[in-house]
């Protein structure tokens, strides 16, 4: 860390008097000239670094510790978020999937009673119709139904 000390006039004065002469013959016009400074070529990581100086160790700490608790507590919402997430799939898999594919199942069957229903000719109870086995009599038009009779009568 910096310290800053204080030097008073009459010190600066005379200790720069005593050593301008020998400070001059040693420093020449070229060395005196300030670089260039091209903050292109500093990258974050630096500027971020420099920085550490100026927040006190205390403030740091503080960061420190917020950003710590912070990350703790994300992450445990993640894993908590997770495990919510595995449960709903996984039930929805095991309950969800049977349910859908009885649902469609039972649908396909009205579908084909739909589509036997609307043939022409069709029997709604499933049995043939009379006369279409071959030695049975064709029924005849405008006769009543008989009832069932023994065979041989």
């Amino acid at each position: 860390m910096v310290r800053v000390t204080e030097v008073s006039d009459d010190a600066w004065s005379s200790a720069s008097s005593d050593a301008g002469s020998d400070l001059d013959s040693v420093i020449s016009d070229s060395d005196l000239q300030l670089d260039t400074y091209d903050p292109s070529q500093e990258t974050i990581a630096e500027r971020i670094a420099a920085l550490k100086d100026i927040v006190s160790p205390s403030t740091r700490a503080a960061i420190s510790d917020a950003a710590s608790s912070t990350k703790g507590w994300l992450s445990w919402t993640v894993a908590k978020a997770g495990n919510a997430a595995w449960i709903v799939t996984t039930s929805a898999l095991l309950v969800g999937l049977p349910l859908l594919l009885s649902i469609e199942g039972e649908a396909a069957i009205v579908q084909q009673e739909k589509e036997f229903a609307a043939q022409p000719g069709a029997n709604p109870y499933g049995a043939p119709p009379a006369g279409s086995f071959p030695g049975q009599p064709a029924p005849q038009a405008g006769a009543a139904p008989q009832g069932i009779v023994p065979a041989g009568f």
